[in-house]
């Protein structure tokens, strides 16, 4: 669907994949790529019908990626489906089948793990006189195997824990459907429209010698369920009292939580002006949408940028970018920028010396290519600093700088000159333009 054509009443849902999503027009597919498909959940089967049979959908579409070699085998997608199905039901646990395994570490509760998730469920304890006449106090919970309609209790001996032994085989039929070139379809909660055709899973493996995946580009998955399993797993009717479709934890990204933490401490302790010309001059990867055309082997390639200080001047102009700006807003950078009253050195960062010297080295007359006054120091004293006061909408500039004459600072507002110290415009709060 094209952006123009969502309305108000539209669900937006995005999925975040272990690998590249593909769809940048100047990605080139590689053979070790792995399939990424479309899986709908529809409760009508499709096989009741005729080859075009149009099943009824429910809940929402998601995206999966399979692998190389799940893809070789129609049961390790299948499970590869129900790892992810465990999001969208809270019945996530009769996913599996179990068996009562090791002791448990604790005596009231039973810790059963899903995926890495512990779920701790409260058991109750029951007494039970055998036929031999003892007495013996089990404990109680709902039944994590057999037929998941079955409401019996099972009873498990104290201390005892629950082992995962595999996925269930029949919680749904996995249909496979081709012609989603699109990695989706038009429906509306109860059906759909596309061009596509059923495919056999049959067909497919015939041709398994010459052809070891099972998959091809633009298929889908359609998971059927029966009435009882979805009932069961998502809920009967118009009351989906198991599904999890609208429930949506805060999750942050690692990456971006640790990126927000360094920016909060940048801004709160200030960063330095030798920062900002490392962060100038650092090598940047360039995005596979902004490829760099190689003129040696005749494409386009990935490749890198990176800035470099040549020359320095004998008045040196640092101008700092006070401003972001993405799609929404622009707003005005307020972090504060420690930089040297006196002594800052460029020697390292400038790299016409180490040319030069280089040149040296080599025996080659480097006066005939300018350089010259290699041994110059290129270290400079503050001079000045112009300020900007307020935001991107209006503020106020005023300056401090130094007199030649008697090496003295002095602030500069408007029509107002007043003595200053050369600490004043360091530590100032706004700054918008940093002359050395």
């Amino acid at each position: 669907m094209a952006v123009a054509d969502m309305s108000d009443n539209d669900v937006i849902v995005c999925f975040e994949l272990p690998c590249n999503s593909r769809q940048s027009r100047s990605y080139k597919k590689k053979p070790t790529d792995p399939s990424i498909l479309p899986v709908y959940f529809c409760d009508v089967k499709a096989t009741r019908n005729t080859y075009f049979r149009t099943p009824t959908l429910f809940g929402y579409p998601i995206v999966i990626v399979i692998d190389e070699d799940e893809a070789k085998s129609v049961e390790s997608m299948y499970e590869a489906v129900v790892e992810r199905l465990e999001r969208w039901t809270e019945m996530a646990r009769d996913l599996y089948d179990w068996e009562v395994g090791e002791a448990l570490e604790t005596e009231s509760a039973l810790n059963v793990k899903i995926n890495g998730y512990a779920q701790m469920e409260s058991m109750e304890s029951i007494t039970e006189i055998r036929e031999d006449g003892k007495v013996v106090t089990l404990e109680s919970t709902t039944p994590l195997d057999g037929d998941i309609a079955d409401e019996k209790r099972m009873l498990v001996d104290e201390d005892r824990e629950l082992r995962c032994v595999g996925i269930k085989q029949d919680i749904f039929n996995l249909r496979l459907q081709v012609n989603h070139k699109d990695y989706g379809t038009t429906f509306n909660g109860y059906s759909y429209s596309t061009g596509g055709q059923w495919a056999s899973w049959d067909d497919r493996l015939d041709e398994a010698d010459t052809h070891p995946s099972l998959l091809r580009d633009h298929d889908a998955f359609f998971c059927e369920f029966d009435e009882d399993k979805k009932a069961y797993y998502f809920g009967d009717g118009q009351r989906p009292e198991h599904a999890r479709w609208d429930q949506w934890e805060v999750f942050t990204h690692p990456e971006l939580e640790e990126a927000r933490k360094a920016a909060a401490e940048k801004s709160h302790k200030g960063i330095t002006l030798q920062d900002c010309l490392e962060e100038f001059t650092k090598q940047e990867q360039l995005g596979e949408d902004d490829l760099w055309y190689c003129p040696q082997c005749k494409k386009h390639q990935q490749a890198t940028k990176q800035f470099d200080l040549w020359k320095a001047p004998d008045i040196l102009v640092v101008h700092l970018k006070r401003f972001s700006n993405n799609r929404t807003f622009r707003d005005k950078i307020d972090t504060h920028i420690d930089f040297p009253i006196e002594g800052l050195d460029l020697t390292d960062m400038v790299k016409e010396r180490a040319a030069a010297r280089k040149l040296l080295e080599s025996g080659v007359d480097i006066e005939s290519f300018g350089f010259n006054n290699l041994d110059e120091p290129l270290i400079y004293d503050l001079y000045a600093v112009d300020e900007h006061l307020g935001g991107l909408g209006g503020g106020h500039y005023r300056a401090y700088t130094t007199n030649h004459i008697n090496e003295k600072w002095y602030q500069f507002d408007d029509s107002y000159v007043t003595p200053a110290q050369a600490s004043d415009s360091v530590v100032s709060f706004n700054f918008e333009v940093v002359d050395d």
